[in-house]
């Protein structure tokens, strides 16, 4: 954590009660116009997250891969994710074999009051662009995973004006809040938000819908993964 960070963390943490918005900067992990992966504070840390932790690729694979959207009539699979199972492949597994390295740094170096976020930009068939953006942090064993858009039109209307989110800064900001919710499979290795949210004493999310919660420990059983794919949480962090 960065000299300036610390300092803003502090300004923060000392104001207190007294209505302060500042936040310290994000740690950008990755940087491209497609791809942007930072490690940012999180307001709703509480007690705090369990970082920084040790998560195998492999296991971060797997949490994407099991991702699913439900919306309407459609059921697809979030593809980071290019699950065969799937009707609607959102992300090449190029580009999933690119994100998920970001993503397990990001968790690594991540302090107990932030989470890593994430946000891509693909193109549809005619060009425009799609945005797929959220977040994730780990509270005990549980990987919690925030989709708060998933190729996703940038551009919104409301009372006939049309308008754009800055996702980018802001990638837990949901621009179309009611187009889907999130699931899992193996659904034996999710638990639901409200309960997750009692276990780990988590605050929650604004649009809880498009948040998965699932436990690392059942996951990896479930795979044909190491034991050492567990995630190792310091002794000396408890969310």
């Amino acid at each position: 954590m960065t000299w300036t960070r610390h300092l803003c963390l502090t300004v923060c943490l000392v104001a207190g009660f007294s209505g302060c918005s500042i936040a310290p900067p994000p740690i950008p992990i990755y940087d491209d116009p497609a791809l942007l992966v930072t490690v940012s504070y999180d307001p709703r840390a509480g007690a705090g997250h369990s970082h920084p932790a040790v998560v195998s690729n492999d296991l971060v694979t797997a949490v994407l891969r099991g991702l699913l959207l439900q919306g309407r009539d459609v059921i697809g699979t979030f593809g980071l994710l290019g699950d065969d199972r799937g009707t609607l492949v959102f992300i090449d597994r190029t580009l999933l074999s690119n994100l998920v390295p970001y993503l397990v740094t990001g968790l690594g170096k991540a302090s107990p009051r932030d989470l890593v976020t994430f946000h891509l930009v693909q193109r549809d068939s005619q060009g425009a662009p799609l945005i797929t953006s959220g977040g994730m942090f780990l509270r005990n064993h549980h990987l919690y995973v925030v989709l708060a858009n998933a190729r996703t039109s940038p551009s919104v209307t409301q009372y006939e004006t049309t308008y754009e989110p800055n996702t980018r800064s802001n990638p837990l900001v949901p621009i179309a809040r009611f187009k889907f919710k999130a699931s899992f499979q193996p659904a034996e290795a999710r638990i639901e938000t409200a309960e997750a949210k009692k276990m780990d004493a988590w605050e929650g999310y604004l649009d809880e819908s498009k948040v998965v919660v699932v436990d690392l420990e059942r996951l990896a059983k479930s795979l044909p993964l190491p034991s050492a794919a567990i995630p190792a949480i310091p002794a000396n962090v408890k969310p």
